[in-house]
């Protein structure tokens, strides 16, 4: 099979008048198929395909949506032409919002929305069944409303919040955390040699915690994957003794944290979050093998406060982290990969905090229902 090639619309000039777009996420499904997803928020664009990009000739797939949760779903059949795919606006750029989405007490916004002929739509909290394609409400607290739509073909649910100020973050109840990193290296010194991978891709469910106002916390529901690819060779007693740590799959909640903390005093949040999962340690030495599973940390990363922002919904950021080994007390941000196979890069003096590099953050917090 030749390779797939995926094109995202932000890249597609004639699509970058919408300040806001949606991610287009793509899988293989078997036995030959792919599975392209975006979230049901937007359901004025529509997956395009061309198997020549200086053409231009961008056409609309033949498959037709399919609501599942909160995304739309495509299913297209793998074949053995590379293609190339994207995301188009077919709408005035009309998704469920709320504007303004940040008020004062006391204040109003409209939820707007696209409604289509034959199709219900509920809004909660709220008044529920709604005609037409707004509603004013005034909260008096932070509010996430959820638009339903549904039609013999299925539902599709949407999100909008209205945050109410003053702090209008302290009062959310829920929040989405989605968080992605990257780490990499592969460091050696006399007898040892490692090579250490570390990946994130997120999502976090938070809920309200008990231990004081402005805590929230992983409540163990979580979507997405992180991967640990770690291997060590030692050879420092003669005999060349090979680790692995290997795994992928969803975040293991016995060992995964995230505990997000809003300062309303002071207008700022940090949080600090643990991804861990599933893997298998492998020892090889003199020809013989032994593996057993395990869980393993896949790493850690630290926010220290940030200003809260004054417009928006979403507490968001990505950089450039420093790594910190196992015996540093940060004071600023930073990432850690954890693990005796990663700690064993410093313990064995084959990197320092100044050589051990930096990994690839980014983030973001939304209220969630």
């Amino acid at each position: 099979m030749k390779p797939i090639f995926l094109s995202l619309c932000l890249l597609v000039m004639a699509c970058s008048a919408e300040a806001a777009a949606p991610v287009l996420s793509i899988s293989r499904v078997l036995p030959a198929s792919l599975q392209f997803s975006w979230s049901s928020n937007f359901m004025d664009w529509q997956l395009k395909s061309t198997t020549n990009l200086s053409s231009g000739n961008w056409q609309a797939v033949t498959q037709a949506p399919v609501p599942s949760g909160n995304a739309l779903v495509v299913l297209f059949p793998i074949t053995n032409l590379s293609s190339y795919f994207r995301l188009e606006q077919t709408g005035g750029g009309c998704v469920f919002q709320a504007a303004p989405s940040v008020i004062n007490s006391g204040g109003s916004s409209t939820l707007s929305w696209c409604p289509l002929g034959g199709v219900t739509y509920r809004v909660s909290p709220g008044p529920g069944v709604v005609a037409g394609g707004n509603l004013i409400v005034s909260p008096t607290v932070t509010t996430v409303y959820t638009l339903t739509a549904s039609n013999a073909l299925g539902v599709v649910t949407n999100f909008a919040t209205v945050l109410v100020n003053p702090c209008g973050f302290g009062s959310v109840s829920n929040w989405n955390a989605t968080l992605n990193f990257t780490y990499a290296l592969a460091p050696s010194v006399g007898a040892f040699s490692f090579n250490v991978s570390r990946s994130a891709q997120v999502t976090f469910h938070l809920a309200r915690g008990t231990n004081g106002p402005g805590l929230f916390t992983f409540d163990g529901s979580s979507t997405g994957t992180v991967s640990v690819n770690d291997r060590e060779d030692d050879s420092s007693s003669g005999t060349l003794i090979t680790t692995t740590i290997i795994g992928t799959g969803p975040l293991v909640p016995l060992i995964s944290t995230f505990v997000l903390s809003v300062n309303c005093a002071n207008g700022t949040y940090n949080f600090a979050a643990i991804a861990g999962v599933d893997s298998t340690e492998t020892f090889i030495s003199d020809g013989m093998s032994d593996s057993s599973p395990t869980s393993s940390i896949v790493g850690q990363v630290a926010v220290f406060p940030r200003p809260l922002p004054s417009t928006g919904t979403t507490l968001s950021g990505s950089g450039s982290f420093p790594v910190a080994g196992p015996f540093t007390i940060p004071t600023n941000d930073y990432f850690t990969p954890n693990g005796f196979i990663a700690n064993d890069m410093w313990l064995d003096g084959a990197i320092t905090d100044a050589t051990a590099g930096t990994a690839a953050v980014s983030w973001s917090i939304t209220p969630a229902p």
